[in-house]
């Protein structure tokens, strides 16, 4: 946690507490993007931004339609974009995308990656009984830390399922980079956080 410091006028003490928090995740992002660049690492990613409110789908619906789910916005959209920028002038290798069964993290995929393959063990803990979420996050577990592949898996799944693994706090679009070690242990190297492009 960056520490506050006491400074004359409520402003000048906002903006230099902004500033330090831009440098600290800057600094972070870098590292992060650096061990990706070595390539044989899990990416562990939020699903980009989705339509809130009323009439815009159930966030716990499983439809294979997506009329009723519910589905990326316009400002999730242009993160997934950003994403798979990112990763492209990068020159991150990726080995695979997979994704949750609901839609919002299949398109996430597409839009990112332009590849993605459904994976039953990264869908959204919320709806299951304690002992079935207990037992695809042991899955997942497995899944990262048996990782041997030369390029990244990218794995891109929902906020409850985030929590289960690791204590960050993920926002849309933010993801975790994690070094497998073998026997579903895994060490977490960094997250890189998703922000708006100026």
């Amino acid at each position: 946690m960056i520490p506050l410091f006491h400074v004359r006028g409520v402003l000048a003490g906002a903006v230099l507490s902004a500033a330090m928090a831009g440098a600290h995740h800057a600094h972070a992002n870098d590292a992060a993007w650096q061990k990706l660049a070595e390539g044989g690492k899990v990416v562990l990613m939020r699903h980009a931004a989705v339509n809130t409110g009323r009439g815009q789908g159930s966030a716990l619906l499983r439809d294979p339609s997506c009329k009723r789910e519910r589905n990326l916005s316009s400002e999730g959209e242009r993160a997934a974009r950003e994403v798979g920028k990112q990763f492209q002038e990068r020159r991150i290798p990726v080995s695979e995308v997979r994704h949750s069964p609901f839609c919002r993290t299949a398109d996430t995929a597409r839009i990112a990656f332009a590849q993605g393959t459904p994976a039953a063990y990264l869908s959204l803990l919320e709806v299951l009984r304690p002992e079935e979420a207990a037992a695809q996050t042991r899955t997942l577990t497995d899944v990262i830390g048996g990782y041997a592949g030369k390029g990244n898996l990218v794995l891109i799944t929902h906020e409850p399922n985030l929590n289960a693994v690791s204590f960050e706090m993920m926002k849309h679009s933010d993801f975790l980079v994690l070094q497998p070690k073998g026997g579903g242990e895994f060490e977490e190297l960094g997250v890189v956080r998703w922000r708006a492009p100026d």
